[in-house]
């Protein structure tokens, strides 16, 4: 749905990436999440996902940060990610430690020692370039969401967090004890240019500085009440702050007084760094990064192609830097960020369906007509072109050839050739369409917005429209064979044909919360799934309804089913449900992320896909059904070889409006004397 209308379709497109916008040095968001109670969730060491988009991963990275060499450096974020490259960024590797929770902060001593920080106190780290980390002793449970070294003595280090909350050390970060200030606003981030001299930002317009190396913390008077999320030295005397709407502050007597510098933007500004009393960056919403070369004083603002939220920013010398933040995104610029290079490869705009015909061929709709297919299980995606740019809301093919897509506007394409090549189909439908269901190739249904439903008798060459009476969002449908249908929606709307769609009767099942999705196992079970956490059972063809408890609160988006008594749930914060029971009981899947899960492809054990916010995309590594799910049974006519055989990989499109790849030049070999 447009978001001009409250609808929850577009809801769980819209509201994630308000949500999930990360952290910044690291994290101005997960700060206020955390003010109102908000605790992140650590995950099973035995998360069995794998990520097939983005890749390296696709959970927000929160701080990037590299040795002086310019080639050893790490990201950390969200779920616990830590990602380390041995070559300047161009390949990622992950890293694990026991303690799997939202990492915020980042220092890099040299390749081989690092320290991060997070949520609940984590303090991490690495003295062998992250073979393994372990976790210190902070003596907190506040988030802490920043960590500085001092330059001269890097025995002597401090980290910030919520409610002002400051630790520091005196051993490398081994051990930890607390500093005491006046402030109690939550400290996004802190840097020192010395062992006695240094300054913490955060919310409110806090501002914090010390010369006694935080024995004494020393408030200045708030410029404004905005959150300060960055803040950075150029010399002992001078350092500079950045914050929401565009602000920058400078300061030329180490932190005693601070003016503001024009900067003719109005982004909310996320993170700061300077290599020299010169040359400086700063990076923020909506792509934008602002260059210095005169200490501040005058920036230059460059936006990253697709506007992405950048929250974190690091320079290695004027020329080369990183910058990193949502959805996993890492991009590096070489000419000192007038020109910025995608590091990470795979789309970020959110999935809404993901279908797959068998373990190997598949495809994943979304945003911006964004269409994604694969013929090797998902190991390799490549983007297919869609020709609009109109959100698609669902997939589905009906054989290895036949297939189709809705979306917003009444959009439907077809396919004749496995879904290399998309073709409008005319219908006289305006509103977003939600669902797509055939059951056969030459019959099938689409719902959507306003209680639109329409169906077609020979593939979609003319579409009809049938009316059921209802002005509900229609969500999900699903025929069981070319009589018996079921659609739900919004307000809990549940709508049961028994004629083709020629009839529609609503349930009289009262229910307020949305459905979002419904899945049929045989023409008798089936489950809907729902708004705070509601599951549906019917073991009548959708005559009646069960409601099963699944003891969670959380927004329930897709359902799938590998028998009658297994399936598969996904919903919002990444949770999946099963049940071997047909619904008595529920089981927590543990995953490795925590982002918005929207649709879910389930063709039992590890043929198992998930997909949501920010072009996620995971795989099942271990099994979690006990049964096979059968390819559909298709005429021996229609069984013919798939153009793209699997494995085979068509031709990749030039440029699929995404930051251009960087490319690794060979290392230029020194001249001889």
């Amino acid at each position: 749905m447009r978001q001009e209308v409250i609808t929850f379709k577009s809801f769980r497109s819209a509201l994630p990436r308000g949500l999930a916008l990360g952290v910044v040095c690291a994290g101005v968001l997960l700060a206020l999440l955390a003010a109102s109670g908000f605790v992140a969730r650590a995950q099973s060491p035995s998360r069995a996902w794998q990520w097939q988009n983005p890749l390296p991963q696709g959970n927000a990275i929160n701080a990037i940060r590299f040795a002086p060499d310019k080639r050893n450096g790490w990201a950390v974020g969200t779920d616990g990610a830590i990602l380390h490259t041995k070559n300047g960024g161009f390949e990622w590797e992950a890293q694990t430690s026991s303690v799997l929770t939202t990492l915020n902060g980042l220092y890099v001593k040299d390749k081989d020692r690092a320290v991060a920080v997070g949520a609940r106190g984590v303090i991490l780290i690495t003295n062998n370039g992250g073979q393994k980390w372990l976790a210190a002793q902070s003596g907190i449970k506040d988030h802490l969401y920043s960590v500085a070294f001092a330059p001269d003595d890097k025995t002597r280090g401090w980290a910030v967090g919520t409610y002002g909350r400051i630790a520091a050390t005196i051993d490398g970060g081994l051990t930890w004890h607390l500093q005491n200030t006046a402030v109690r606003s939550h400290l996004f981030c802190v840097s020192f240019i010395n062992k006695n001299t240094g300054a913490a930002v955060g919310d409110r317009g806090a501002l914090i500085v010390t010369h006694d190396g935080g024995a004494n913390w020393d408030r200045k008077t708030a410029l404004s009440d905005l959150p300060l999320t960055g803040v950075a030295f150029l010399s002992a005397t001078r350092a500079a702050a950045v914050g929401y709407g565009g602000r920058v502050l400078l300061t030329n007597d180490a932190g005693a007084t601070w003016q503001a510098a024009e900067t003719l933007v109005t982004t909310d500004l996320l993170s700061v760094f300077f290599t020299d009393e010169t040359h400086g960056w700063a990076a923020g919403d909506n792509g934008v990064v602002l260059t210095t070369g005169d200490g501040g004083n005058l920036w230059l603002p460059v936006n990253v192609r697709t506007a992405p939220r950048l929250v974190t920013v690091f320079f290695a010398d004027e020329n080369t830097g990183w910058a990193a933040g949502g959805d996993g995104l890492v991009v590096r610029t070489d000419d000192g960020g007038m020109g910025w290079r995608r590091l990470t490869e795979g789309g970020r705009d959110d999935l809404s369906d993901i279908f797959f015909l068998d373990g190997s061929r598949g495809w994943a709709v979304g945003a911006r007509g964004r269409i994604l297919a694969t013929t090797s299980g998902g190991e390799r995606w490549t983007a297919r072109p869609s020709g609009i740019n109109t959100r698609l809301n669902a997939v589905t093919f009906i054989d290895n050839k036949l297939g189709w897509i809705v979306g917003d506007k009444g959009t439907i394409l077809s396919s004749k050739d496995g879904g290399v090549i998309w073709t409008p189909q005319r219908t006289e439908a305006r509103e977003d369409l939600l669902s797509v269901t055939f059951i056969s190739p030459q019959l099938g249904w689409a719902v959507g917005a306003r209680g639109a439903i329409i169906f077609t008798q020979d593939g979609g060459v003319n579409w009809r429209s049938q009316h059921p009476n209802t002005f509900a969002w229609l969500e999900d449908v699903h025929f069981t064979d070319a009589k018996h249908g079921v659609a739900v929606g919004s307000h809990g709307t549940i709508l049961r044909t028994e004629d083709g769609g020629e009839n529609w009767k609503q349930s009289p099942l009262r229910l307020k919360e949305w459905l979002y999705a419904l899945t049929f196992a045989d023409s008798q079970r089936g489950y809907a799934v729902g708004e705070k956490g509601i599951i549906l059972r019917t073991d009548d063809g959708g005559v009646t309804w069960k409601d099963l408890e699944s003891g969670i609160n959380t927004n329930l988006f897709a359902v799938a089913v590998a028998s009658r008594e297994e399936a598969l749930i996904a919903g919002d914060q990444g949770r999946v449900l099963m049940t071997k029971d047909g619904g008595a009981t529920w089981a927590m899947q543990p995953t490795v992320t925590s982002t918005s899960l929207f649709a879910i492809a389930y063709r039992g054990d590890t043929a198992t896909w998930v997909a949501g916010h920010g072009g996620a995309i995971l795989r099942r590594t271990s099994a979690v059904a006990t049964l096979k799910i059968t390819a559909p049974k298709i005429p021996p006519i229609l069984r013919r070889e798939p153009k793209l055989k699997p494995g085979a990989q068509p031709a990749l499109i030039v440029d699929d409006g995404d930051i251009p790849k960087a490319i690794q030049l060979p290392e230029k070999k020194p001249a001889r004397p």
